[in-house]
């Protein structure tokens, strides 16, 4: 019941805050930046959380909370796929394709790099 209570703070943390993100970025006409800059800042985020928890630097109950709960809550695949989707149905099939390639491997070069970065530098061995 424990690790529940800290999925939900968590989560409604990084709820809380990627909602305040889309409130400050979404100015321009580039409604999709909000979505695409939050999910990159979670997973570099979620790639260091993971890395210091495997280094056992991170306890389990704080990766429930921050990893888990907070980076759960804060990206959002629901949101990148309405987005997708709707490049799709308005016919701009070149935006629907940089927008996929860019979200997936920008989050994975993010995670990677965050969870590297956090091994060699900011953990003890």
């Amino acid at each position: 019941m424990k690790t529940f209570l800290f999925v939900f703070i968590g989560g409604g943390l990084g709820s809380s805050l990627r909602f305040y993100l889309s409130l400050i970025e979404n100015s321009s006409n580039l409604k999709w930046i909000p979505t695409i800059g939050t999910n990159i800042l979670g997973c570099l985020l979620l790639g260091g959380f993971l890395a210091a928890f495997h280094k056992e630097q991170l306890s389990h109950q704080w990766y429930v909370l921050l990893g888990i709960g907070f980076c759960g809550g804060l990206t959002t695949f629901s949101t990148f796929s309405a987005e997708l989707f709707s490049f799709l149905k308005n016919g701009s099939y070149a935006s629907a394709m940089w927008y996929l390639i860019l979200s997936i491997s920008l989050g994975i070069v993010a995670a990677g790099t965050s969870y590297k970065f956090t091994e060699a530098y900011l953990l003890k061995s």
